[in-house]
């Protein structure tokens, strides 16, 4: 069983976590129905050049903004993949701001520990990524693939050739597909040009992109031309100058292992539907494509929130600032401003009746009916202030409560999975959370699933 992603930082959001589970326990299962040994793999993007996608993770604090922290910034000329970029001096001080965004729990100073441990400034933001997942996995039998590991290039010469000598029949494949795919009324997820050859050539350290026209293979980057034997040799002599792409990635993966299934996202699922002639082509049998879990955890607190205000996770995927308003309308008692308006007329009906009857008696005693109304007018008036300081409280603190549970439940607008970092958690409830999360996952289980913590 095979599944895999961008080495992010720290790991990245929580799918990659969600990813790795649903591998393990579906091995698991196949293994007892099979009676054969199935065994999870982790494929790593290690050689992905797209450093926007990894620089960076989001932490929720308490009662606060949703916080991205940023590695460093990206340069879009600098195209070195992860396995080449080091962490750098500057993820000591990442760790100690994240430190201070994450929750404070019993358990904080073990994840800041490991942090400093595992994120050396010397090591790669691939590595990195594989000895975090392996001290999450423990025990867990999860093997994490490096593509960059140089004993492992040569073992891709299969395929590399194969996309030398025909340079443009992946690519045909997929947009025979793709072209396919729209006249059944889907969009295809990717776009390839007629002339893409399904290869990156490194160039000085820096993935560069390979054409094929008029008989001789392009570098994007700078036009250099290659010769047919020129890239073949390449590929004889040092096969780590190359390197797959989007389409040939699922290719070498399972030549080099095999795969029942493939556990994939949404997005995932949606582009092998490209890739069944390519698999065809090489001569490969094509994975079953397996949807990973998906999951919103509640903390207690949050919890709490929900059920004060008859609220579930749906209201968090509606417009939060309607969902807020209906509470606080919710909140409102009935005819308060009503009552008071009502107050004020009926005791003016009343003093002006006091007043002529009073006057009847001692037209003296109209100085103090007068003053008497005054008071009653005033006493009224801060009533009314008081209450409406009191209802801005309370709607502050429904207004609070309310945009806390949607910082949780449903961050920067999307599901929770796509944001916030295992880490986060590991932080409140220690290193025994991923059982929880094992128990959690049902890889049977295709809806979304709620997890009150």
């Amino acid at each position: 069983m095979s599944t895999g992603h961008q080495a992010g930082l720290f790991t990245g959001p929580l799918y990659t976590i969600y990813k790795a589970i649903t591998t393990i326990k579906l091995s698991m299962r196949i293994s007892d129905q099979l009676g054969l040994r199935v065994v999870p793999v982790f494929w790593m993007a290690s050689d992905d050049h797209d450093f926007a996608e990894i620089n960076h993770i989001f932490v929720s604090p308490s009662d606060e903004e949703i916080r991205k922290i940023e590695l460093r910034k990206d340069d879009p000329a600098d195209r070195r993949s992860a396995a080449a970029r080091q962490m750098g001096a500057e993820v000591n001080t990442l760790i100690d701001h994240f430190a201070h965004l994450l929750p404070e729990g019993m358990h904080k100073q073990s994840v800041i520990d490991c942090l400093h441990k595992v994120c050396l400034p010397e090591a790669s933001l691939s590595d990195v990524f594989a000895r975090l997942m392996i001290r999450l996995f423990e025990g867990h039998g999860l093997i994490m693939v490096d593509p960059t590991d140089t004993e492992l290039k040569p073992l891709m010469s299969e395929v590399f050739t194969r996309e030398i000598l025909h340079p443009l029949a992946s690519t045909k494949a997929v947009l025979e597909t793709s072209e396919q795919l729209r006249k059944a009324g889907f969009t295809p997820q990717i776009d390839r040009t007629p002339d893409a050859v399904n290869l990156f050539l490194y160039d000085q350290g820096h993935r560069r992109a390979v054409t094929y026209k008029h008989d001789q293979f392009l570098s994007r980057h700078n036009g250099a031309t290659f010769r047919r034997e020129d890239l073949l040799k390449i590929i004889s002599d040092n096969p780590a100058m190359l390197s797959h792409n989007v389409v040939t990635r699922p290719i070498v993966q399972d030549a080099l292992f095999p795969s029942l299934a493939y556990i994939g996202g949404p997005s995932e699922v949606a582009y092998y539907a490209q890739f069944g002639k390519v698999y065809e082509y090489f001569g490969l049998p094509f994975p079953v494509i397996y949807p990973r879990a998906s999951l919103t955890l509640v903390e207690p607190r949050i919890d709490r929130i929900l059920k004060k205000h008859g609220l579930t996770i749906i209201h968090f995927t509606e417009d939060i600032k309607q969902v807020l308003n209906q509470r606080l309308q919710a909140d409102m008692p009935d005819g308060i401003v009503d009552s008071l308006q009502s107050a004020r007329k009926t005791m003016r009906q009343h003093y002006k009746t006091l007043f002529n009857q009073v006057t009847e008696v001692d037209p003296v005693l109209q100085g103090i009916v007068d003053a008497s109304e005054r008071k009653t007018a005033y006493a009224l008036n801060k009533l009314e202030e008081k209450t409406l300081k009191a209802l801005k409280r309370k709607n502050k603190t429904t207004r609070d409560q309310i945009m806390r549970a949607d910082r949780q439940l449903y961050p920067l607008g999307g599901l929770q999975e796509r944001s916030l970092n295992i880490w986060q958690y590991i932080s409140l409830y220690g290193f025994e959370f991923m059982d929880t999360l094992f128990e959690a996952v049902d890889e049977t289980d295709f809806s979304h699933r709620v997890i009150s913590l």
